[in-house]
């Protein structure tokens, strides 16, 4: 589960791309923000990046585009 505090990788997706911020998939980041609730429009995280893009640490990155290792793990049991 994806929580304040987890360390992700940005991934690839069609509204990262949408956002203009598909340079920044594979960067690692820690979740500041969970903004995933119900009736949310966009749903997605507030992170902050391990380096710094375009001079800025803080962003938002849509929902698709988060993964986390615990997450990646689960399914090599299978």
């Amino acid at each position: 589960m994806i929580k304040v505090g987890s360390i992700v990788t940005i991934r690839p997706s069609e509204a990262l791309k949408a956002a203009k911020l598909a340079r920044m998939i594979g960067r690692e980041a820690e979740i500041v923000e969970v903004l995933t609730s119900t009736d949310r429009l966009n749903k997605g995280y507030n992170v902050k990046l391990t380096e710094p893009y375009l001079g800025e640490e803080l962003w938002f990155i849509p929902v698709e585009s988060i993964g986390d290792d615990e997450e990646e793990g689960e399914d090599d049991d299978e």
